[in-house]
């Protein structure tokens, strides 16, 4: 990316913004933000996992989708959501290998993509910006872990409320007159929030409105409203956000 380019400070404030990015000189940023280049994905598209193997993304707006797919029965489970400044994908940033999971945009994506080999040599000669990764690494390995727990541990109740509230934090949700406004769910379908715990449509369907019953939360526009966060912490069996 040249930094003739109209956008060029504004790409390089967002990337100053992000998790791996953050703390690093303006003249180390410019030098990794002229490997990089702008790319938009238009929502509903979904990619194949192959493009990781030569490129690394860093999501600058929107929300992408990862999900594992079945290859005989076509049944999927929903990985994570990465969003605003969050880098997809770490995993094959790491051994090299294709990583069986299929990205798709859940908004009108804007990225930005760098070569991986790249990043590669940006972990090995740039102290400052491996020691934004590690912890980094270490956070996408708890959600890893969480998922693998609830799946394992828990019934699909206890798991839908373990799943919004792992979600109420100062990056994916925001104060309303009206409640928790939990962002990074809002809108997503019922189909789309059971892959995320292993459920089916009917079943989150059911479970959200035994909650919708009880005051804990409510629907509104399309988005997630939490109303009782107290409430929603007991159904969740007093989850402590120890990764976000």
């Amino acid at each position: 990316m040249k930094n003739s380019l109209p956008l060029y400070n504004t790409y390089r404030m967002r990337l100053s913004k992000t998790a791996l990015f953050q703390g690093l000189s303006m003249q180390t940023l410019d030098d990794m933000l002229s490997h990089f280049r702008f790319e938009s994905w238009n929502r509903g598209s979904t990619h194949d996992s192959s493009i990781a193997l030569r490129r690394f993304y860093v999501i600058l707006e929107g929300r992408m989708q990862l999900t594992r797919i079945h290859p005989g029965t076509g049944k999927q489970i929903t990985i994570s959501i990465l969003s605003d400044g969050d880098m997809y994908d770490v995993l094959t940033l790491l051994d090299g290998q294709q990583h069986a999971i299929t990205p798709s945009a859940l908004d009108d994506l804007k990225l930005l993509s760098a070569p991986i080999d790249e990043v590669r040599d940006w972990i090995r000669e740039h102290p400052d910006f491996n020691n934004n990764f590690l912890p980094y690494l270490g956070r996408r390995i708890r959600c890893r872990e969480a998922l693998a727990t609830d799946l394992g541990l828990y019934d699909t109740h206890t798991r839908l409320a373990r799943l919004i509230l792992r979600h109420v934090n100062p990056h994916h949700s925001r104060q309303t007159d009206s409640g928790i406004d939990v962002q990074l769910l809002h809108d997503l379908s019922n189909e789309t929030i059971g892959q995320m715990v292993g459920a089916a449509r009917q079943v989150i369907n059911k479970h959200l409105q035994a909650m919708k019953k009880d005051g804990i939360l409510h629907i509104e526009k399309r988005h997630l409203i939490i109303d009782d966060l107290n409430r929603l912490q007991q159904e969740a069996e007093d989850l402590e956000n120890q990764f976000l």
